[in-house]
C-alpha cells in the first residue's frame, strides 16, 4: 500500500451516498446489505469520540453507547462511516425503532476514512476496506458489515433476512464527500425513500385529535411537488411523535407548487417543510404520485432540501 496522506480528513464531514439502479454485475464489484437506519460518522481522538448524522449534527450525547462502542473497537484515531440500526422483537432490523429507548441498537459500520490523522478518502474502498478490517475489532454493538464479491449470494442472503436491499461498490473507488456517486449503487426491494412533509388532512373519528394523514412531497427543480397522502403505518405512539413535530412548524402558507387536489373536501393544514419522513409505496403513478404509501419512521439525518424523486 502507499503511504498514507499526511492531510487529515476534514471534520465534520458530509457522508458520501449511492446512486438508485439495476445491480451491477461485473469484475471489480462487491456488495453488502443495506442497512436500514440513520448514517453516522464517528471520529475518534485519543479518548474522545465524536459523531455526526449525514447532515453534521452532533450525536454523541444522543447515543452514548457508541461513544463506548467506538472506544472499545480501536485503540486508533479513527474516522469511520456507518449506520445506527434498532433491532425488532424477530432480531430483524426496524427504521422505526431507531432511537426508541425500548429497542436494542447497534452501530454498523461499513467504511474507514481516517487513520492516525492521515485522511483515506482517495484510496480505493478495496484498500480501506482492509484497513478497516485491521484496525476496528467488532464487538456488540459494533458491528462491521459483511461483504462479498458474489452478487447473487449477497442478494439471496440479504432477501432470506429481510434486508431492504444491497449496496454495490466498485473496489477502486475513492470517498467522495457529500456526493451522489454511481462508484456506489443501491439495489432496493421495495419501493422506498425519504420525503419532506407539507401539511396533514385533519383526522376524523379516533384521529380526530391528531391528522388523518400526512401530505408528503419530493422537490423537482427546488419546488416542493406534493406526490401522496400518507394515512398508514401509524400506531398511537408514532402519531403523538409526529404531531409533536408538526405543531411547531404550522404555517398558513402551502409550502407546494400546487395546492394538493385530493378526494371530497378534506381540512387541510399547512407547514413549514422542514420534517423529512421515510416513507414506503407500491410504485409512482404516471402522474408522479405514489400509489399505496406507508409511513415508516421519522428521518431526523436528511436535509429536507435534498429530498428528490430516486426512482
Amino acid at each position: 500500500m502507499t503511504e498514507m496522506s499526511k492531510a487529515a480528513t476534514p471534520w465534520p464531514i458530509a457522508p458520501m451516498k449511492a446512486v438508485t439502479g439495476r445491480l451491477p454485475r461485473a469484475d471489480g464489484w462487491w456488495y453488502e446489505p443495506k442497512w436500514d437506519g440513520h448514517r453516522a460518522i464517528a471520529r475518534r481522538r485519543g479518548d474522545t469520540v465524536d459523531v455526526i448524522s449525514s447532515t453534521g449534527k452532533p450525536r454523541a450525547a444522543t447515543w452514548p453507547w457508541l461513544v463506548a462502542a467506538v472506544l472499545a473497537a480501536t485503540d486508533r484515531d479513527v474516522v469511520i462511516d456507518g449506520e445506527v440500526i434498532a433491532y425488532s422483537d424477530d432480531g430483524t432490523h426496524s427504521f422505526q425503532g431507531v432511537g426508541r429507548a425500548d429497542r436494542p441498537h447497534a452501530y454498523v459500520v461499513f467504511d474507514i476514512l481516517d487513520l492516525d490523522g492521515g485522511s483515506l478518502l482517495a484510496r480505493p474502498w478495496r484498500q480501506r476496506r482492509e484497513l478497516l478490517t485491521a484496525h476496528v475489532t467488532p464487538a456488540a454493538p459494533l458491528v462491521v458489515t459483511p461483504v462479498s464479491d458474489d452478487a447473487e449470494l449477497m442478494v439471496e442472503v440479504t432477501t432470506a433476512n429481510r434486508f431492504e436491499g444491497v449496496i454495490a461498490k466498485r473496489a477502486d473507488s475513492t470517498y467522495q464527500p457529500g456526493r451522489r456517486s454511481s462508484s456506489w449503487v443501491k439495489v432496493k426491494y421495495r419501493a422506498e425513500q425519504e420525503m419532506v412533509v407539507g401539511g396533514w388532512k385533519v383526522g376524523e373519528g379516533v384521529r380526530s385529535s391528531a391528522f388523518g394523514s400526512l401530505l408528503v412531497g419530493v422537490h423537482d427543480d427546488g419546488v416542493l411537488q406534493f406526490v401522496g397522502a400518507v394515512g398508514t403505518g401509524f400506531d398511537d405512539r408514532t402519531l403523538d411523535a409526529v404531531m409533536a413535530r408538526l405543531r411547531p412548524l404550522a404555517s398558513d402558507a402551502c409550502p407546494f407548487g400546487e395546492v394538493p387536489k385530493l378526494p371530497g373536501r378534506p381540512r387541510l393544514r399547512w407547514v413549514r417543510p422542514e420534517l423529512v419522513v421515510q416513507v414506503a409505496f407500491a410504485e409512482w403513478t404516471e402522474g408522479g404520485g405514489i400509489r399505496a404509501p406507508v409511513f415508516l419512521g421519522i428521518r431526523d439525518d436528511r436535509d429536507p432540501r435534498d429530498v428528490v424523486r430516486e426512482t
